[in-house]
């Protein structure tokens, strides 16, 4: 409030354009500009009085329920599933040591994969999608990145049916070897289901 009463009182270069005004000079312009943005102001002082006012007379009272929302995923929607995806780390990790390989979970890190596998001549550097059954797959942006950055170090495996029989399919590069849709929605970047299975290297059941 006090803001706008120094800059609604702020009429000294409009007194001067007034003057200015009847010495003849043409300042009918910048004259209208001062008392539109004066008129302004003052008017955003009449709503902040109002709102204070307002404020004022704000009274406690107990919440009142309004309606309640049932939110249902969709059917092809990637779930988060914890024990999901804990079978697809052990299923990949497993793999990756049967394959005289050591891996590391990197998934705290955020580093755009899930595992740092190191072999004799290899680094790979894998991303987990676990699935209860089968579908889609989402890749965060960061992964998407990774995959792109990484390119033939970078590994995506898909743990299908992790809930009843684990089956691991294995892309390598899928920056270049996958054509995943950008769902608009959200800021990922889904592979369809015949999309992975299509393109993969290998298959393994443990």
């Amino acid at each position: 409030m006090k803001s706008l009463d120094y800059l609604i009182g702020l009429d000294v270069e409009l007194v001067e354009l007034y003057e200015r005004q009847a010495k003849g000079e043409k300042v009918d312009l910048p004259i209208r500009n001062k008392e539109e943005q004066k008129k302004r102001y003052e008017m955003a002082e009449k709503e902040l009085e109002k709102e204070i006012a307002q404020e004022r007379s704000l009274s406690i009272s107990m919440p009142e329920l309004l309606t309640v929302i049932r939110v249902i995923p969709e059917r092809d929607e990637m779930v988060e599933d914890e024990e999901v995806e804990r079978i697809g780390m052990e299923v990949a990790m497993e793999y990756e040591r049967q394959q005289g390989r050591v891996p590391e979970d990197a998934t705290k890190e955020n580093l755009g994969f899930d595992i740092r596998s190191r072999g004799e001549d290899e680094i790979r550097y894998i991303e987990v999608k676990a699935r209860a059954g089968e579908g889609d797959v989402a890749l965060a942006p960061n992964e998407k990145f990774k995959a792109k950055r990484f390119r033939e170090q970078y590994w995506l495996y898909v743990v299908a049916n992790a809930a009843t029989n684990p089956t691991l399919y294995i892309i390598n590069n899928p920056a270049e070897n996958l054509e995943p849709q950008e769902k608009v929605e959200v800021v990922r970047f889904v592979v369809p289901a015949e999309e992975w299975k299509d393109k993969k290297q290998e298959v393994w059941r443990k």
